[in-house]
């Protein structure tokens, strides 16, 4: 629900301002879609995690087909600790992120534009929370944080464009990889079981889906 209202908050933003830039190439969108995320540690590679990534998206032309493109969004992140005996522990985070990518377009065939991008993005931590799953019945010490509050990566993805009454659809594959290390030391939690321990280090590596209106 925290997710819905942010998004819904970015989106008012940015279709405010549309009006007032009307006159300039400045484009603007919304976009919405989901994450695969992997985090990534050097004794091993926990469950992957599927969570929800939307918000606003800004295109400024620069040069022919290129573009600068600046995103603002509500994007989660998150990964699974599985016990042997069954259950699972879902460790899950909502980050305010900001990508900013170059954005390179190719002639367009039969209305149907394919591209491509790539860029870096920084994030700062809004929320975190661990949920039990399965059999699991465990209480979580409240207060304990496992992702930093910060973080950055680089992005690279491609898709593309086909014309929908009168608005474009975009669809966009991306791979993320996350440079900081988005892991904190909890070897000192009280963790639920210990055979299923989280990493003192890992980065964090995500497939993204992405369904982009209006540009």
């Amino acid at each position: 629900m925290r997710f819905v209202v942010c998004a819904l908050v970015l989106m008012g933003l940015l279709a405010g301002g549309t009006a007032s830039q009307a006159q300039d190439t400045r484009q603007y969108g919304f976009t919405i879609g989901v994450n695969r995320v992997t985090l990534q540690s050097p004794a091993s590679d926990l469950g992957s995690y599927f969570a929800a990534v939307g918000g606003g998206v800004v295109r400024q032309p620069l040069y022919g087909p290129v573009s600068a493109q600046a995103e603002l969004l509500i994007s989660q992140k998150g990964t699974r600790v599985d016990r042997e005996e069954g259950g699972a522990i879902d460790y899950g985070a909502g980050y305010l992120k900001l990508p900013l990518l170059l954005h390179l377009e190719a002639p367009s065939v039969q209305s149907v534009v394919v591209h491509g991008e790539a860029g870096g993005f920084g994030a700062v931590k809004l929320f975190e929370r661990q949920t039990p799953g399965g059999d699991v019945n465990a209480q979580i010490p409240g207060g304990r944080s496992f992702y930093r509050r910060l973080d950055a990566g680089v992005v690279a993805g491609v898709g593309a464009a086909l014309p929908i009454g009168g608005q474009r659809l975009n669809l966009t594959v991306r791979r993320v990889w996350g440079l900081r290390d988005a892991a904190r030391d909890v070897t000192d939690l009280s963790l639920p079981f210990s055979e299923a321990p989280l990493p003192a280090e890992g980065k964090t590596r995500a497939w993204s889906l992405m369904l982009r209106l209006g540009l």
